[in-house]
């Protein structure tokens, strides 16, 4: 039996030590892009030089974003994702201090009615200029 016991505490401080390796978005404060696509980066700095790491990311959209580092500079990663909605969070298999850098969000509606494909009622007055259909 004791030796189950001291099997079991080895795993435990082995898991531990995976989780503390781990870390978690350390700026998150309801970004939001609302109900249009937006584009996230990510950095994760203090890595100490690891190797290109993953990150998992969630929103009130129901998308999630899981991907590698788009670049590895030294003791920083960094990382794009592709969402709509409210950043609910995001975590790397990194040690270090995961932020979100940046987000833009493209905030072009898509024409409501494209006459090429279905009638329109009223028909959408187009702007040539701007390629924009209301």
């Amino acid at each position: 039996m004791k030796k189950w016991n001291v099997i079991a505490a080895a795993l435990a401080t082995i898991g531990m030590a995976g989780v503390a390796d781990a870390t978690t978005l350390g700026n998150l404060s309801g970004q939001s892009c609302g109900s249009f696509t937006g584009t996230w980066h990510f950095v994760n700095n203090q890595t100490g030089g690891a190797g290109a790491g993953t990150l998992n990311g969630q929103w009130s959209s129901g998308n999630t974003c899981s991907v590698t580092a788009s670049k590895v500079l030294g003791s920083t990663q960094h990382f794009y994702c592709t969402a709509s909605g409210t950043l609910l969070g995001a975590a790397t298999n990194l040690p270090g201090k995961l932020v979100l850098s940046d987000f833009s969000c493209d905030t072009q509606e898509p024409p409501k009615c494209d006459p090429n494909v279905e009638k329109c009622d009223p028909p959408p007055t187009c702007d040539p200029k701007t390629q924009t259909c209301k």
